[in-house]
C-alpha cells in the first residue's frame, strides 16, 4: 500500500526539523568560515528530562553552554553544549589563530563563540518558523562554563517548571580539516511544543 499520505508522527516531524535546521546551520557556518561545510544526518530525539544525563558522559568534565531565550509565539530556550576543545577549534578557525592560543576565559573567545551560536540558533529557528508559520524571536546568547553535572542540574531546574521533555539535535559538521560537533537542546514550554505539533498537523498524543 502506498503510505505517502500517512499522518506524520513526532519522530517524522522532529527529524525533518533537525535535517532542515542543520542544513541551514551548515550554510551559515560555511559563510562564516569561508569553506564548504558538510553535515551528517542529524540525530534528533524528544528526550524525557530524566534521561537527559545519559546524553553526556564525564560528569566532572567542563562544558561550555551557550543559552538563548525564545520569545514571540514560542517560549522556552535553546542551549548549545560544546566540549572546550571543540569550541576553541571553532573560534580559532574563525579568527585565524591556533586553538592553543585561546583560553576559555578569554572575553574575545567567548564573544566569538556566542556569535557563532547566535547564527546557528537563527538557522534552526528559521527552519522551524518556515515549517510552522510561527513567529520565533530569540535573545542575545549568554555563556556558562561548568561541569556537566552542574549544567544538567541547572537545565533540569529550569525546564522542569514548564516541560517534561527536551528536543535534542546532535549533528556533526565538517569543514576541511575541522570537525565541529555540538549538542543542541531545544526546550520549548509545553504550550509551545503543542503549538508546534499542531501547526504541523501532528497530534500531541502521537
Amino acid at each position: 500500500m502506498d503510505d505517502i499520505n500517512r499522518p506524520l508522527n513526532k519522530l517524522d516531524v522532529l527529524t525533518e526539523i533537525g535535517t532542515i535546521g542543520a542544513g541551514k546551520a551548515a550554510t551559515a557556518l560555511a559563510d562564516m568560515l569561508g569553506n564548504k561545510v558538510e553535515i551528517s544526518v542529524p540525530e534528533t530525539r524528544l528526550v524525557p528530562l530524566k534521561e537527559l544525563p545519559k546524553l553526556l558522559d564525564e560528569p566532572e568534565k567542563p562544558f561550555l553552554v551557550v543559552d538563548t531565550g525564545l520569545d514571540g509565539e514560542i517560549g522556552g530556550k535553546v542551549s548549545f553544549l560544546f566540549k572546550p576543545e571543540v569550541a576553541k577549534t571553532l573560534a580559532a578557525r574563525l579568527m585565524g589563530q591556533k586553538p592553543e592560543d585561546f583560553s576559555i576565559e578569554d572575553p574575545l573567545f567567548q564573544s566569538s563563540l556566542k556569535e557563532v551560536v547566535n547564527i546557528l540558533v537563527g538557522a534552526y529557528m528559521s527552519a522551524l518558523s518556515e515549517m510552522t508559520d510561527i513567529t520565533i524571536m530569540f535573545s542575545v546568547p549568554t555563556l556558562t562554563i561548568d561541569m556537566v553535572a552542574s549544567i544538567l542540574d541547572f537545565i533540569f531546574t529550569e525546564i522542569a517548571m514548564n516541560s517534561d521533555e527536551v528536543l535534542v539535535v546532535k549533528t556533526l559538521l565538517k569543514a576541511t580539516d575541522m570537525e565541529f560537533e555540538g549538542l543542541l537542546l531545544f526546550h520549548p514550554d509545553d504550550p509551545s511544543l503543542k503549538k508546534i505539533f499542531a501547526a504541523l498537523g501532528v497530534s500531541d498524543a502521537k
